[in-house]
């Protein structure tokens, strides 16, 4: 674990290296993390489907938000989050993580299991921005939100195949 904050928060690489690297980081986890959080909530009879992300068509509209607003608009709301954390006595983990509950929270609110989806992602996002953030704003946006667009473009990417293939 040592070595993987170590990787997130000070970075030895370009920051484009750094932003493709940190895609499959945030997307493999989380999709394992919402995989037993699912696997789980059937276990113990839950109605998934109550919970679970809201169902989404794959269409220019839906794709543009998820790809390009989503994450444009979330890590501006991110960077003012973590300036307030970062202002305290926090350390930049804890501000880490304190976002990606947050932000996992509130994608929560639009299905429980969601949250499992996300929290995991905006930890390794808040960490992009904390590490780049150092060198400029905009290092450390778009540290946060290319990842954020790609994950977004391969979770549309997985919805879409698996709706051609029905």
């Amino acid at each position: 674990m040592r070595r993987l904050l170590g990787f997130l928060l000070r970075p030895d690489m370009s920051l484009w290296r750094y932003s493709l690297c940190l895609a499959p980081l945030a997307l493999i986890p989380s999709a394992l993390f919402y995989s037993l959080a699912r696997f789980f909530a059937e276990t113990a009879g839950m109605d998934v489907a109550a919970h679970a992300a809201p169902a989404r068509e794959v269409t220019f509209g839906n794709v543009f938000g998820a790809v390009v607003f989503a994450p444009v608009f979330e890590t501006f709301m991110l960077a003012g989050l973590l300036g307030v954390l970062l202002s305290t006595s926090l350390r930049p983990t804890a501000c880490a993580a304190i976002s990606a509950v947050l932000w996992g929270g509130f994608h929560g609110l639009f299905g429980a299991l969601w949250f499992f989806g996300t929290a995991w992602s905006f930890f390794v996002f808040s960490c992009g921005y904390i590490s780049w953030r150092r060198a400029s704003f905009r290092h450390g946006f778009l540290a946060a939100a290319v990842p954020h667009a790609l994950v977004n473009s391969i979770a549309i990417l997985l919805l879409w195949s698996a709706k051609s293939a029905v």
